[in-house]
């Protein structure tokens, strides 16, 4: 249910980002379902005594309890109580993580773990609490200790009391206030491993190639599944370094963000395995693996300067051999990233991780994962075992595995580098990376059934399609609260990612390129916002990028775009009359408007072009010659053309003439789209697509299952059926255009 409710939370400063102080914002609704609250108390272990483990002692090296610690604690505290007067909203700015120590340990069993962590943080405001995420972990309510980094301040004993609603807890000072400073707080806490879900810290059954299974573990944490794993701040405005260091079983292999830097057996037959300290970044990208992996390595030449980079593929028993092609992509994804971006990673290592699961169990709701450093997979999505090889891999094939390797290594920068504020914004994620793919794809392997532009304009025609229905949402979604994958569509991937194509053909591949570049640089270790995105490609183009991106990724729908033209014999002048309005649809409402980047070719073999923003609903352009016009001629722009029958006549005529395959699919695109929505009749549909020269495309669209069926009612019907939908829990409010957020710098 769309809830009109809304909270946003004022605006406070955080100094976690490399380039100062910043302003964190968010829109929350109310929670209303009964059942929504419900399922948040159980979230953070229904707030009560069994979410606490009171104990004597530190946890030593093995998880046991050890004896003679200094940091005593008081063992007989009394049951917190549930602090209510704290709104569950975003983590408070004034208190940051800046360096977190994690140690963990599974049980043999690998049903369940313990943790503790020295974490250096930086209090800039005095504070009754230090406040962070916590999630099925059963904190050891007498080993909570926070310690001043400087000068005789002695140790205080915290007092963990759980907020009334969401996973969080506030660390308390029973003692007085928590004064501004660098502290060091140190937490141990226990929690269970994972079995029917991918989240946190999950059990997976490593399946060799022989069929063999042994169980391993690995971690996922988007979007706030990290506090599942250990008491974070995982939200992504935040970020910190990271030194993790875990006790595993000895004949395991381990693998984390960081390279490893050591290993020590231990007397119970585990092995202690310590990794390097990360670059700065968010929790939700801390990543562990261990397991009985078999291990393929090569190396990558950094086309920058020479250096070299360590590649491994992490796959289970036996496949080595299926991961070879994936190894390659990942060499040419680099190489293309590198150059295009010119900034190189952080890392002098790339780990690739991939897993299958025999215990085929959980819903994962994922293929792979972005992870800094160590990208997980799942084994179907990237292996291409060798014909005849034994394997118990499903593959989906090179094409499929090129996507996704070079969808990954997309985030490391668009998302790991520069990471979103907050989840509204994950398109600045997502649809950066479905854009790369694809355009690598296309650029580096044509070969691969698909990989064409004309494919593409096809697939863009179907997210159309989708975008026409009462299920669509925006790009940029405003989200009420951070607990759900929701926000992961395909919308913010497919939509986005064409929106983005449509900003290149606007402004142009160098400026494109240039923007990107500044934006990448000038917000690395930090966090970008479409604001911020805009801002860098409208000074690396002179052109209005925001108000044209704004008005694609923050409503639904698209724009009709029609064009009539008057000619004037005596000039030889084409007066071209164009109007907007949106596209039929069962969704939005009518009376939206775009700023429209419509590029105009006309003239012999429609070799001229003029570009304008139709801002308006009605514009006229002036063209100098009365011949044919096309618009949308790269047939990758995000709006639906129809013309008078005057100039559909006309371009119809001069049909061989056009030349490229991503426009001639794209205009059968469009007069599916028209007929479908009863804007063209049968017969005119039935001309348009019966151009020879448009077969092909008809083909192509008809593989991407956009079909004509003339089934969208009219537009009066359809703003009769226009109902807020019922949603889960974690919803969207949208309701017309997103007001404007002011950018604030945080």
């Amino acid at each position: 249910m769309r809830d009109s409710t809304t909270h946003r939370r004022t605006a406070t400063t955080h100094a976690g980002s490399a380039h100062g102080a910043r302003t964190r914002r968010s829109f929350k609704l109310a929670l209303v379902a009964q059942a929504a609250a419900a399922l948040i108390l159980a979230a953070c272990g229904g707030g009560g005594d069994d979410a606490l483990t009171p104990s004597g002692g530190k946890l030593d090296a093995n998880g046991s309890q050890q004896q003679g610690n200094t940091n005593t604690g008081n063992t007989n505290a009394p049951a917190p109580a549930v602090d209510a007067t704290v709104p569950p909203v975003e983590l408070p700015d004034y208190i940051r993580p800046v360096n977190y120590k994690l140690w963990f340990r599974p049980s043999a069993d690998l049903n369940s773990f313990s943790g503790r962590a020295d974490v250096e943080i930086k209090v800039t405001k005095q504070t009754g609490a230090v406040t962070l995420a916590v999630r099925d972990l059963k904190l050891d309510a007498s080993r909570l200790t926070l310690t001043p980094t400087s000068g005789n301040g002695a140790s205080r004993v915290l007092v963990p009391i759980p907020q009334s609603q969401g996973a969080f807890y506030d660390l308390r000072d029973p003692t007085g206030d928590i004064k501004p400073g660098n502290y060091v707080l140190h937490m141990e806490w226990t929690g269970t491993i994972n079995f029917t879900k991918a989240e946190g810290i999950f059990k997976l059954g490593l399946q060799a190639a022989t069929g063999e299974s042994s169980d391993a573990i690995v971690t996922q944490g988007e979007s706030n599944f990290a506090r599942e794993w250990f008491p974070s701040w995982d939200e992504p405005a935040f970020r910190n370094t990271f030194e993790v260091t875990a006790e595993i079983p000895g004949d395991w292999k381990a693998v984390a963000n960081g390279r490893q830097t050591g290993a020590t057996k231990l007397p119970d037959g585990y092995q202690q395995v310590s990794f390097a300290k990360t670059p700065s970044m968010p929790a939700y990208l801390l990543f562990f693996g261990g397991g009985k992996f078999d291990i393929l390595e090569d190396q990558f030449t950094n086309p920058l300067d020479g250096s070299s980079m360590r590649l491994r593929w992490w796959v289970p028993p036996g496949e080595a051999h299926s991961a070879v092609a994936g190894m390659q992509f990942t060499k040419e994804a680099l190489n293309h990233y590198y150059n295009y971006f010119q900034i190189p990673l952080p890392f002098d290592k790339m780990d690739t991780i991939v897993a299958n699961d025999s215990y085929d169990n959980k819903n994962a709701g994922f293929g792979g994962m972005e992870n800094w450093g160590a990208i997980f997979e799942f084994a179907d999505q990237v292996l291409v075992p060798p014909d005849g090889a034994p394997t118990t891999v499903h593959s989906m094939g090179k094409a499929r595995s090129f996507v996704v390797v070079s969808h990954e290594l997309a985030h490391q920068w668009f998302g790991d580098l520069v990471t979103l504020d907050w989840w509204d914004d994950i398109w600045l994620n997502e649809s950066f990376a479905n854009w790369f793919e694809n355009v690598t794809k296309i650029t580096l392997h044509p070969e691969f059934q698909g990989n064409t532009w004309a494919n593409y304009a096809a697939v863009k025609q179907r997210v159309m399609t989708l975008d026409l229905q009462p299920t669509a949402v925006p790009v940029q979604h405003n989200l009420s609260d951070n607990g759900s994958m929701d926000f992961l569509d395909s919308f913010a991937y497919n939509k986005g990612g064409h929106v983005l194509q449509m900003i290149e053909n606007y402004v142009g591949k160098d400026a494109m390129r240039k923007g990107l570049q500044s934006y990448l640089n000038k917000y690395k270790f930090g966090n970008g916002t479409p604001p911020r995105l805009w801002a860098e490609l409208e000074a690396a183009s002179g052109k209005p990028v925001g108000k044209v991106g704004d008005s694609f990724v923050r409503q639904t729908g698209m724009p009709l775009v029609t064009i009539d033209a008057q000619c004037n014999p005596a000039t030889n002048q084409n007066v071209l009359t164009i109007t907007q309005k949106a596209f039929p649809n069962k969704n939005v409402y009518s009376g939206y408007q775009w700023n429209v980047p419509l590029t105009l070719a006309y003239g012999d073999n429609f070799g001229q072009t003029q570009t304008i923003v139709l801002d308006q609903q009605t514009a006229q352009v002036t063209l100098p010659t009365c011949s044919a016009v096309l618009a949308n001629p790269s047939g990758l722009d995000y709006y639906v053309t129809n013309y008078s029958p005057t100039l559909w006549s006309t371009l119809l005529a001069q049909a061989g003439a056009i030349n490229n395959d991503a426009a001639k699919t794209n205009i059968a695109g469009d007069a599916t789209q028209l007929y479908n929505a009863q804007l063209i009749t049968k017969a005119q549909y039935d001309q348009i697509v019966g151009i020879k020269n448009f077969q092909p495309a008809v083909a192509t669209l008809a593989a991407q299952s956009v079909k004509p069926t003339g089934s969208l009612r009219p537009q009066a019907v359809q703003l009769q059926e226009m109902q807020s939908m019922d949603r889960p829990i974690h919803k969207f409010r949208y309701e017309g255009l997103m007001k404007h957020l002011t950018d604030i710098k945080r």
